[in-house]
C-alpha cells in the first residue's frame, strides 16, 4: 500500500489543502494527514481543535488517517515508516521554503522523497494565515473552508 503525508498547522483547514488531499488520494491509497504542533506558532485553535477539523473535512473517507506530531516532520516521518512527504506549494515562495526544507530533510532521512503538488487556480491565494487575519478582522471566512467543516469552525470561532 503506498501512503503519503501531508503535514501541517492547519489553522484553519482550508480549500486549498481539501484541494492537496483529493490529489494525493488520486495518486495514493492512504494519506495521513499530519498535524503538526510547531512551538514557533502561535495557533488559533488548539491541537484537539484542528485534529476534529480535519476529521470532519474528511470524513467518510477510510483512506484519510489523521495523526499529531511534535517536533520535526523528517523525525515523524521516520520514526512511522512514512517515505513519502507531500508538500502544498502555491507560490515561488513556497516552492523556495519547500526545497530548502527538503534538503535539510533529506540530510536527515535520505529514504525521504518529497512531492510538490501546485494550488489549482481556486485556492493558489488561499492561506491559514489570511484566513486569521481575515476573521480578526471581522471578515466571513466561510468561502475559503471545506464546505463540511464551515458550521463547525464558525462554533469555534464564536469561542475565541
Amino acid at each position: 500500500m503506498k501512503t503519503c503525508v501531508f503535514a501541517g498547522t492547519f489553522d484553519p483547514v482550508t480549500k486549498g489543502h481539501e484541494a492537496v488531499v483529493k490529489t494525493c488520494l488520486s495518486l495514493f491509497d492512504e494519506v495521513v494527514i499530519a498535524v503538526g504542533v510547531n512551538a514557533g506558532k502561535t495557533p488559533l485553535f488548539t491541537k484537539d481543535e484542528r485534529v476534529e477539523m480535519v476529521q470532519k473535512a474528511f470524513v467518510g473517507n477510510d483512506r484519510v488517517k489523521v495523526q499529531t506530531f511534535d517536533g520535526l516532520l523528517v523525525d515523524f516521518m521516520k520514526e512511522n515508516g512514512y517515505e513519502i512527504n507531500v508538500r502544498g506549494v502555491r507560490n515561488v515562495d513556497d516552492y523556495k521554503y519547500e526545497t530548502e526544507m527538503f534538503l535539510y530533510n533529506t540530510d536527515m532521512y535520505p529514504d525521504l522523497k518529497t512531492i510538490y503538488i501546485p494550488a489549482n487556480k481556486d485556492s493558489a491565494y488561499i492561506s491559514s494565515t489570511a484566513l486569521r487575519s481575515l476573521y480578526s478582522a471581522g471578515g466571513d471566512v466561510s468561502n475559503y473552508l471545506p464546505e463540511n467543516i464551515t458550521e463547525f469552525v464558525k462554533g469555534l470561532l464564536k469561542n475565541k
